[in-house]
């Protein structure tokens, strides 16, 4: 007896396909497989811990896209720029502009002031200067923290400490 005659009479016996053209095709166990992944996420929808888990996810990813959402459309430097401007009247510009030393006026804001002020500083335009962050040291003095963008890769910070007077808020 050969080899071949061996392997087919111990399938016969143990109940296992023959090989040969006549058996399964060796891909319907992986089609199998792939049928049983693709339904046990809706299997687990069947159960109250699936429910929750699927509300959880649910709620997790609109929360994710809300939050994507808000810093993607976060407020710009310019809301603040241009209350700056504001608050410094345009004779004070002009007189700034004019090489004479222009007294500095009170803005109504400490982060206006120091932003006006630090721009003038670097020598770029209000609306290109930020306040990052404020730091109260008493009722009338307050450090800001500005940001300048002098170039795309020149952005120079500094504290700022501002003083509150009768007329407003000024860099001493």
């Amino acid at each position: 007896m050969n080899a071949e005659a061996t392997s087919v009479r111990t399938a016969r016996r143990a109940g296992a396909a023959m090989p040969g053209p006549w058996s399964a095709p060796p891909w319907d166990a992986a089609v199998r497989v792939a049928k049983r992944l693709v339904l046990l996420p809706l299997r687990m929808l069947a159960t109250p811990l699936g429910r929750r888990v699927a509300a959880a996810t649910v709620l997790s990813i609109a929360l994710l896209a809300m939050v994507s959402s808000l810093y993607d459309h976060a407020d710009g430097p310019a809301a603040a720029s241009t209350r700056a401007l504001r608050a410094t009247p345009a004779a004070a510009v002009a007189a700034g502009t004019a090489g004479s030393p222009a007294t500095p006026l009170a803005a109504e804001r400490p982060e206006d002031a120091a932003t006006a002020w630090y721009a003038r500083q670097k020598r770029v335009s209000v609306d290109r200067v930020r306040a990052l962050q404020q730091q109260r040291v008493s009722a009338t003095v307050t450090r800001v923290m500005v940001l300048a963008e002098v170039a795309p890769s020149e952005m120079p910070t500094a504290f700022v400490t501002v003083r509150r007077d009768g007329a407003g808020w000024k860099v001493p």
